[in-house]
C-alpha cells in the first residue's frame, strides 16, 4: 500500500515550519545606549552605531511624545524589530540615566 501525500499539505507545513523557526519573519529585540546622531530626513537616528527607523506605529513614553523630541545624547531603550535588514523603532523609552535602565 503506497501513501501519497498531497502537495497542498506538505506546502502548509513547510510554511508553518518556516514561520516557527522565525523564516522570513521580523525578529523583536531591545537596543540601549545614548543617541548619538539623529537624521530628520530620514525619520532615524544611531544608537550604539546602529540606525533606527521610526514608523507612524512607533510609541513613545516617558519625556517623548513624538520623533522630533529625540535629543541627541539621550538615554534611550527602543524596542525594535529587524526586518529587511533595517531596524525599526516599536517602542522609544527616555531614560533619564543609565542606571534606570537596570531596573
Amino acid at each position: 500500500m503506497s501513501k501519497h501525500i498531497h502537495p497542498s499539505v506538505t506546502r502548509n507545513f513547510l510554511l508553518a515550519a518556516s514561520l516557527a523557526l522565525g523564516v522570513g519573519a521580523a525578529q523583536a529585540d531591545d537596543l540601549k545606549g545614548r543617541i548619538q546622531s539623529i537624521d530628520l530626513s530620514a525619520k532615524a537616528f544611531v544608537v550604539n552605531s546602529e540606525t533606527v527607523y521610526v514608523t507612524d506605529k512607533t510609541d513613545y513614553e516617558n519625556d517623548y511624545k513624538r520623533f522630533e523630541d529625540l535629543r541627541q545624547g539621550h538615554y534611550v531603550e527602543v524596542d525594535i524589530d529587524r526586518k529587511d535588514g533595517r531596524l525599526y523603532a516599536d517602542d522609544i523609552e527616555y531614560k533619564a540615566s543609565a542606571r534606570e535602565n537596570k531596573q
